[in-house]
């Protein structure tokens, strides 16, 4: 084991060898990668965004509730990245495209920050849960449809993909050809790949201009138009960047989570009822939350002054991102006796690390609960004595800077007879 490296003396600017954060979302075996992070470094560890970007990764949960809790020191707005202030960050790279400055509730803090989330929060205050599972469960039975002739599928790109911003779009009010075009954008943006990722942000920007616009001239009954009555009377670049932020992180998140708990099921006999296992679709997705969290990393927060964390010297303009799935592992390793008595960090409530804390914390929880336990709940009823057709050892990952999830759920399956429903 290589041992840590002295920390105080050494800035990110500095260090060499640098691990690409991708490894920790397409690696067969992420503890690997992560164990070996914190063996040379720490709780906070450099890594490559991409190239020669540079930040720091924060894999402890301590560390990691520090930095999620306190926004006077560490800031979500990019404005405050050194490469952004001194204009060295590529604006034709793909971490550009996702982490470039932007007037958007995801990254801008403080006043500007609070006004857009209470747009957002108070458009999903009276959101009807029973309205939305109708309408996923629709869009589930539709898509299998297409399938099921066939006796095969791939529960990745002809099920998972396709059913959440489906979903979401409609919630919004786009329709299902700029829905699978919404979801292309968003595919391209995450994976980060060059001017690739500038061109899909301008494209989906350019959809949701067009969805404002049609919206405020005839509103109609989904969230835009709900956003856009507002009593704070919000413009329409407001609502534009509520629906943007809501469509393009959602979606990334909800496909990673739906298609991790479809795995379990197919490869876990915990969680498969054909082996006896009697977890629910709920069940099952809690545990990707606590193991294999959608986000196994989230966007960084960048310093605001010089400080250190985790026995690490953070400069002022430093990135540092949330380790998400390696704070979980931190915790699962240490056990116990490193929480304290701070309830927020007891390991059995890291598995809601996903969904953030503080002002920034995911405003979209509820929805995002309701789709997905819809979406694997129709999946195991309609797909019936469903079996992958390769080992699940051979199941890859595949990944952006911040999930992952399996290439592909290649299956084979009989469809169960009218009004019958599949075990588990």
């Amino acid at each position: 084991m290589t041992a840590t490296t002295t920390t105080l003396s050494e800035r990110l600017a500095d260090l060499d060898g640098l691990t690409p954060l991708t490894d920790t979302t397409t690696s067969p075996d992420p503890a690997a990668v992560y164990e070996r992070l914190r063996a040379r470094w720490g709780n906070v560890a450099p890594v490559l965004l991409e190239h020669d970007v540079r930040a720091w990764l924060v894999l402890g949960h301590r560390e990691l509730a520090t930095l999620l809790r306190n926004e006077s020191l560490y800031s979500r707005d990019s404005r405050s990245w050194s490469l952004v202030a001194a204009g060295e960050l590529d604006p034709g790279s793909g971490v550009s495209a996702i982490l470039a400055p932007r007037d958007s509730v995801y990254y801008v803090d403080g006043v500007r920050h609070r006004h857009l989330r209470r747009l957002v929060d108070d458009a999903f205050e009276g959101f009807d849960e029973h309205r939305l599972a109708a309408t996923v469960r629709q869009w589930c039975e539709s898509t299998l449809d297409r399938v099921a002739a066939r006796g095969e599928a791939d529960l990745v790109s002809e099920y998972a993909l396709a059913v959440p911003l489906l979903a979401l779009t409609t919630m919004f009010g786009l329709g299902p050809e700029e829905a699978r075009a919404m979801l292309g954008h968003a595919r391209r943006i995450f994976r980060a790949k060059g001017a690739e990722g500038a061109e899909a942000l301008k494209a989906q920007k350019n959809l949701v201009v067009d969805l404002v616009a049609r919206r405020r001239e005839r509103p109609s009954d989904d969230m835009t138009s709900a956003i856009l009555r507002h009593p704070s009377r919000p413009t329409d670049e407001d609502v534009q960047s509520a629906v943007s932020t809501m469509l393009v992180l959602g979606s990334e998140f909800e496909v990673a989570w739906i298609t991790q708990a479809l795995r379990l099921r197919l490869t876990d006999p915990r969680f498969d009822g054909r082996s006896g296992g009697r977890l629910s679709a709920s069940d099952t997705l809690e545990a990707v939350l606590g193991s294999i969290p959608p986000a196994s990393n989230t966007g960084p927060r960048y310093a605001l002054a010089d400080t250190v964390l985790g026995g690490r010297r953070i400069e002022a303009g430093d990135a540092l991102v949330p380790g998400i799935l390696g704070a979980s592992a931190e915790s699962r390793a240490v056990g116990d006796d490193a929480v304290g008595d701070d309830i927020w960090l007891e390991p059995a409530n890291l598995a809601y690390l996903t969904w953030g804390a503080g002002p920034h914390a995911c405003p979209v929880r509820r929805p995002a609960t309701v789709i997905a336990q819809v979406a694997v709940e129709v999946a195991l009823r309609r797909l019936g004595g469903v079996a992958l057709t390769v080992p699940p050892d051979s199941l890859y990952a595949t990944g952006t800077l911040w999930s992952s999830m399996p290439r592909q759920l290649l299956v084979r399956f009989e469809v169960p007879a009218p009004g019958a429903e599949a075990a588990g």
